[in-house]
């Protein structure tokens, strides 16, 4: 298969008037895609102009233009499995969710908790079942909600509540769900900064039971389950390396040791979103003037494709056999992988 064009540079241009600047975009902050890539989601932003942040689905050659009236950059995009539902996160502490069909209906919600930050973009959005999750890393909360009523059907800092401060449970702003939906993984930040702690949560949603599980990933920037719920893959950063562990739940490690993914600068709070193609996880990273897809389990790179800059975002087709980079000068493509 040949690298498939999902849409043109003109496609990505604001409609607002910018000062003595190209309607371009100045940045593409994230891209969500259906398994299909019969809908691509782009989430654009002008830094001097944050009232024209906006998010774009191209279906069919039509542009839809969502409006983020926070005024904050998107930093998360994921698309409910069939399509039908598109789930946004800020840097802040707010949720947008559209339903795309007839009719596109935009509901926000927030955060449990207050305030938010422009300087922490790790804020991630996992769906799974008739649930999404999502986490803030200056919330430090996790929330389950139900895709169907907007309740909240699991929320960490409510369940945990209760306990003594040392004991209480957290999250860093990584969150993951398994496909069916009744199992959340989150990563827990250290406790201290002087000792190595860190850890991922693993929790069946509606319980106060968890198990804290060692993944030898000081900052962990995205998790994935796999496709029948019995690993997790853990991608983040240690001090000038970015590394990844997989967890088998059934029997984890105590100790484990990740394996170090030779990218050229370590990966450090941002977004990064792994996908399981089979029985092999995989992740694209921004790196410099390129995109590389690795392989987590060999750290091994797929595929490579040049760029024009770093203000571009790249994900997987939630199988994992597609590349699609959205970038303000060449528009979206789609890269078939091996």
């Amino acid at each position: 298969m040949s690298v498939r064009q999902l849409s043109a540079p003109e496609d990505l241009e604001t409609l607002h008037a910018l000062p003595a600047r190209s309607p371009t975009p100045q940045r593409i902050t994230a891209v969500a895609v259906t398994t299909d890539l019969s809908r691509t989601a782009v989430a654009t932003t002008a830094p001097w102009f944050q009232e024209f942040t906006e998010v774009l689905v191209l279906s069919d050659g039509a542009v839809t233009r969502l409006t983020v009236p926070d005024r904050r950059g998107v930093h998360d995009l994921l698309f409910d499995p069939d399509g039908s539902a598109l789930t946004a996160m800020d840097s802040g502490n707010s949720i947008y969710r559209w339903a795309l069909d007839d009719p596109c209906e935009r509901w926000r919600l927030g955060m449990i908790g207050s305030g938010g930050s422009r300087d922490l973009p790790l804020a991630q959005v996992a769906v799974g079942g008739r649930s999404f999750a999502t986490a803030n890393a200056f919330t430090r909360n996790v929330v389950v909600w139900d895709v169907q009523t907007r309740r909240v059907r699991h929320d960490v800092r409510e369940i945990f509540k209760d306990l003594a401060y040392d004991d209480r449970v957290e999250g860093e702003g990584a969150v993951a769900l398994s496909a069916d939906g009744s199992r959340l993984a989150f990563c827990r930040p250290c406790r201290t900064f002087w000792k190595e702690d860190e850890g991922v949560v693993v929790q069946e949603i509606g319980s106060g039971s968890h198990a804290e599980l060692r993944t030898g990933i000081r900052w962990a920037n995205g998790l994935a389950f796999s496709p029948d719920g019995a690993a997790l893959v853990v991608v983040g950063a240690r001090p000038d390396q970015t590394v990844a562990t997989i967890i088998d739940l059934d029997n984890p490690a105590g100790d484990p040791e990740p394996v170090v993914v030779p990218t050229d600068e370590r990966v450090d709070r941002i977004n990064l979103r792994p996908v399981w193609c089979g029985g092999e996880p995989r992740v694209p990273i921004v790196d410099r003037n390129r995109v590389t897809v690795w392989n987590l389990a060999t750290a091994t790179a797929i595929l490579t494709v040049d760029v024009l800059g770093p203000r571009i975002a790249a994900t997987l087709t939630p199988d994992g056999r597609t590349l699609v980079i959205a970038s303000p000068d060449d528009g979206v493509h789609a890269h078939p992988l091996p």
